[in-house]
């Protein structure tokens, strides 16, 4: 498969980044840079939205993938997420219930959030998975924000950066320039089942199109020297003005015999010129023949927005197709990749309700199904469940593995005939079976929940006993400088388990045992 320099991916991402906010002035007495800063106002909403996914794969690269990744790729072909209904109170709460589809079936599921809890319910899994907000706000996420430890402090946190967003908006929203296809004329259109008065804004714009007025935008940009330090300084006085607990965790490092202008000046000497510079790069970017590879006609955005008499968007729907030249080569997995999106929105910034998150008894974190054999995690799920056949019939995510060594860890060993004995306890382990506390001296319990079987060895014999059943071994229970030894025929067949011994470059021998479940 082709590699492709960064430049060019950081091109196909800008493009894919701008091509959703091109704006315009005005048209027809619109001022459209104006309706997408009035989004930013919406806090509270009931939607319904589509998204679907159409994936052209290039076939002579698709069969030299092995079939294994070729099929899963296939199922991906075409995937659509439908949320029939969703909810978002304005307070940190929302209520997402919805459906995924591609080529293995449809999952429904419901997710529920609120300041404290995220809830995922999935059609097929008994049990909810939880995860607390507050413990993943409490753990840094290095490169990216500090630890918040304080609930009230991390709901003060968005609120300020949403209104710091508000106010540094204009800088960037109001350079956009105007695509080359807009229109806009009113309309009727039902949202939600009513009947309601709209504006309708019809754009198109193609990659060609999309080259031209980037430069465009950095240039406007740039222009507009007072509004990029007008902007920083939004940005340095909402910094200082953050709570003392908050300038803290972000360690914002300000002095208070310094003023707002020293900041600004020392923003201003260190970011404009990057700015700058990025101007520059792109004039000579734009001279590379990578750029008209990217920015050509293959990539088209049609898109109808539906905004009401608030400037709030009510309706939307787009088609995106992805088929630049880049695309083309031989070696390119994908030909071509069509985004269609629709959506209704209603009860905007109305009175709009959504309860605490409720978390019962049974519910699964994070950190317990993290620490679950697989087998146990299926065995949570209906067997005619979509998520079930998948994760069972064509992962097989509960297939055990794992290898045994005659030289590291608890080792395992060969006898004269040739006979393998493995630890008992160490190998156990590996199955995620742990050994019964409660045995007597002499004796090795434990319960397999993969195969449903009770076991019991007997120190020193060749007798055992499967769910009070006796069987007899073909080789003793041994102990071996302190480790109890079981012969790996013995242990493995009543374990449903296959093992085979092999030796490895430096002499020593390996042993890979695997279980069908």
């Amino acid at each position: 498969m082709g590699k492709y320099s960064l430049k060019k991916m950081a091109l196909i991402a800008c493009a894919l980044l701008l091509i959703f906010i091109v704006g315009c002035e005005s048209v027809g007495g619109r001022n459209i840079n104006q309706l997408i800063l009035k989004q930013l106002e919406v806090e509270k909403l009931e939607q319904s939205q589509f998204i679907e996914v159409d994936i052209d794969y290039n076939e002579n690269q698709l069969n030299e993938e092995d079939a294994k990744t070729a099929q899963m790729m296939k199922w991906f072909e075409k995937t659509s997420l439908e949320i029939t209904h969703s909810k978002i109170d304005g307070k940190g709460s929302m209520w997402v219930k919805g459906v995924f589809t591609f080529s293995k079936g449809s999952i429904p599921f419901t997710l529920h959030a609120d300041s404290k809890t995220v809830r995922l319910d999935v059609e097929g899994v008994s049990r909810p998975l939880i995860l607390d907000i507050h413990s993943v706000m409490r753990s840094p996420l290095p490169g990216l924000m500090p630890p918040v430890h304080n609930a009230g402090a991390q709901d003060a946190l968005v609120k300020s950066a949403r209104q710091l967003i508000r106010n540094v908006a204009p800088y960037f929203v109001n350079a956009l320039p105007n695509p080359p296809v807009i229109s806009v004329e009113p309309a009727t259109e039902n949202v939600n089942g009513v009947s309601t008065s709209l504006t309708k804004v019809h754009a198109e714009l193609n990659g060609e199109q999309l080259g031209e007025l980037i430069p465009i935008y950095l240039d406007r940009l740039i222009q507009d020297k007072e509004g990029f330090r007008s902007m920083l300084r939004t940005v340095v006085q909402w910094a200082m003005d953050l709570p003392p607990e908050m300038k803290e965790i972000f360690d914002t490092g300000f002095e208070e015999e310094k003023n707002i202008e020293a900041y600004v000046d020392e923003g201003m000497a260190e970011l404009w010129p990057m700015l700058e510079d990025a101007q520059k790069e792109l004039k000579d970017m734009r001279q590379d023949d990578e750029w008209k590879e990217i920015f050509d006609k293959g990539i088209t955005l049609t898109t109808d927005l539906y905004f009401d008499d608030q400037m709030y968007l009510r309706k939307s729907a787009m088609q995106l197709k992805i088929a630049p030249a880049a695309f083309a080569r031989e070696d390119f997995p994908v030909r071509q990749i069509t985004v269609r999106t629709r959506g209704e929105m209603w009860n905007v910034n109305g009175d709009v309700a959504v309860p605490a998150v409720d978390v019962p008894a049974n519910a699964l974190n994070f950190e317990e199904m993290g620490s679950m054999q697989p087998f146990k995690i299926l065995g949570m799920m209906d067997k005619q469940s979509v998520i079930y056949n998948i994760l069972k019939n064509d992962l097989q995510v509960d297939d055990q593995s794992f290898t045994l060594s005659s030289e590291w860890g608890v080792p395992f060993y060969q006898d004269k005939k040739g006979v393998a004995y493995v630890p008992i306890r160490s190998t156990m382990d590996e199955f995620g079976v742990a050994l019964s506390t409660s045995a007597r001296k002499g004796e090795i319990r434990f319960y397999d929940e993969a195969t449903g079987q009770k076991f019991l060895f007997l120190i020193g014999s060749q007798k055992a006993f499967v769910d009070g059943k006796a069987v007899k071994l073909s080789y003793k229970v041994t102990v071996d400088k302190h480790f109890t030894y079981i012969a790996a025929p013995d242990l493995f067949r009543l374990l449903k388990a296959e093992y085979k011994v092999t030796k490895s470059a430096d002499g020593g021998l390996r042993m890979t045992v695997t279980r069908d479940l």
